[in-house]
């Protein structure tokens, strides 16, 4: 494997990104469920870990009323699973730990 990050953001935002506007367009207009992930790069710019990789995302899913509710929730679960990964939401937890106490005898 190369020691070159992978970097692929200018050929999506320059060749790509113009093609997906026509296709979100078209998919709005006739309300046809999609979902579009793309890898852009090995590493984002904005991340404070190594490996963060960067992805463009883009789903469409109509309302319940517009598609089986079965059919709805499998979009929902794909969107999701490409939002977050194969773990989920994320989950925060915040604690403090501390020797002291002020409680009085």
């Amino acid at each position: 494997m190369s020691n070159e990050l992978y970097d692929k953001e200018n050929i999506y935002d320059n060749e790509i990104a113009p093609l997906m506007k026509q296709i979100i367009e078209i998919c709005k207009r006739e309300e046809l469920p999609m979902v579009a992930q793309f890898y852009l790069k090995q590493q984002h710019p904005d991340a404070d870990e190594e490996n963060a990789a960067m992805y463009c995302t883009t789903t469409i899913i109509p309302s319940r009323d517009k598609i089986y509710e079965d059919h709805h929730k499998h979009l929902s679960y794909v969107a999701e699973a490409m939002r977050y990964g194969p773990n989920g939401k994320p989950y925060v937890m915040a604690a403090t730990i501390s020797p002291y106490t002020d409680i009085e005898e």
